[in-house]
């Protein structure tokens, strides 16, 4: 997969510098669609040449895949917020759709994943919440949801073709969906918008001009925080990254986009990538057996997702005297702990936070506008980056949390505020 590259970069602030044209980074973000397993010690550089006269810290800028040119034609902030975006836009199906609310409430799908997971659960518990509230205003009749597979059950992407066509069945006016293959959704997404009946997917990209896709974006995020990140360790020292399940999509995409803006750092090296399965467990053991076999210094380790604790746990555990820069990626409470407890001694972190309420927030958000008749203009959406920082960690902990607790961090704010989202219709009604 190429795209058209620009010749910039822009500063974690969102400022621009001028530099040679970079590489191409091929990212796909389909949370679920996954690969082989594994892991990987091996040591060796960023993967990707750095681009002529480019500055360290600064976040690399490469054109959406946008062929219509529609992304141009949106609000400035939106079109930031799409920097390296990596499923194609598409104008969306519902822009002249009328409101259906206006006729008398609709009823609501929800295809959710298993909520097994803390995240899982609170999307689901915000998603009840929401309901409850759109119920007593008039606005929703009723909330079908299906869990493919049953809850704590294998579930296949056939499992999930099944459960959405049953909620088409049952009568929902438009569907939310946990998709765990976008790819495999496509057909009956595109069944149900032919019947009228919109789709809202996260964490699974479904190519069609029916689908509301809302996602974070695979590369600008990752490069906004690792551009930070490598200002923080002053532009050198060795760096290592957890990978999450090496195959894995996101795994590889949010890997990518870390290698190439480490690039633009020549006195940053990548020393180690080993892989935690997305849970701290499995990055605590992944991070001790590569200390053990790297007794060189670590300054910074990016973290795929959701594994901060396991990696700081790794350090403590191991006896290294100084804990590196954790760019944490998905914080939990127990990492956020973690962060506390180092604090007196000097530690200063990042993170980039997200709670299954923001999820859940903006999935319900969208769906309703756009049976409001408020016409979204693509069929896709970026959630905005967050960060935690010194300044702001605090509002973020979870009072009585350890650095083995299970649940997430404080939420705090929205990751589509309405004037940003406002952005995304042609008739916003905020």
């Amino acid at each position: 997969m190429t795209r058209e590259e620009l010749t910039a970069t822009r500063t974690p602030r969102g400022g621009y510098r001028r530099l040679a044209p970079l590489l191409a980074l091929p990212v796909v973000l389909v949370l679920a669609s996954c690969g082989g397993g594994g892991s990987s010690n091996a040591g060796g550089g960023t993967g990707s040449a750095a681009p002529i006269d480019a500055e360290c810290g600064s976040v690399p800028v490469v054109a959406p895949k946008d062929p219509d040119g529609l992304i141009a034609k949106m609000p400035e902030e939106i079109q930031t917020a799409f920097n390296g975006w990596p499923d194609t836009v598409e104008a969306s199906a519902w822009s002249d759709l009328e409101s259906k609310i206006a006729d008398g409430p609709i009823t609501v799908g929800y295809l959710q994943q298993d909520s097994g997971s803390p995240v899982a659960a609170s999307l689901a518990a915000e998603i009840d919440r929401l309901f409850a509230k759109s119920k007593s205003a008039g606005d929703v009749a009723d909330l079908i949801v299906e869990t493919p597979g049953g809850t704590g059950g294998a579930v296949t992407a056939a499992d999930q073709v099944r459960a959405f066509e049953q909620l088409v069945r049952k009568g929902a006016d438009i569907i939310i969906a946990q998709p765990l293959s976008g790819e495999a959704l496509v057909a009956a997404v595109n069944s149900a918008g032919e019947q009228g009946v919109p789709t809202v997917t996260f964490t699974g990209y479904v190519a069609s001009p029916y689908a509301l896709n809302i996602t974070p974006n695979a590369f600008d995020g990752v490069a906004q925080a690792i551009s930070r990140g490598a200002d923080m360790i002053g532009g050198e020292g060795n760096v290592v990254i957890m990978q999450g399940i090496e195959g894995m999509t996101v795994n590889t995409s949010s890997v990518s986009a870390a290698e190439q803006t480490l690039a633009l750092c020549e006195g940053i090296e990548i020393v180690g990538k080993p892989a935690g399965s997305f849970n701290d467990p499995g990055a605590k053991s992944a991070m001790v057996s590569f200390l053990a076999s790297n007794p060189e210094d670590v300054d910074m380790v990016y973290q795929v997702a959701s594994m901060g604790a396991g990696v700081f746990a790794a350090f403590a555990d191991t006896g290294r005297d100084d804990q590196p820069l954790v760019v944490d990626n998905l914080p939990t409470a127990a990492s956020l702990a973690w962060w506390e407890q180092l604090s007196p001694d000097g530690y200063k972190g990042l993170a980039m936070p997200g709670t299954g309420t923001q999820f859940g927030e903006a999935l319900w958000d969208v769906a309703l506008r756009t049976m409001r008749g408020e016409g979204p203009k693509i069929n896709q959406i970026a959630l905005q980056t967050q960060f935690i920082t010194a300044d702001n960690v605090d509002e973020y902990l979870v009072p009585g949390a350890t650095t083995t607790s299970t649940e997430e961090t404080k939420t705090v704010g929205s990751l589509l505020p309405a004037d940003y989202l406002d952005g995304y219709f042609t008739h916003p009604a905020s």
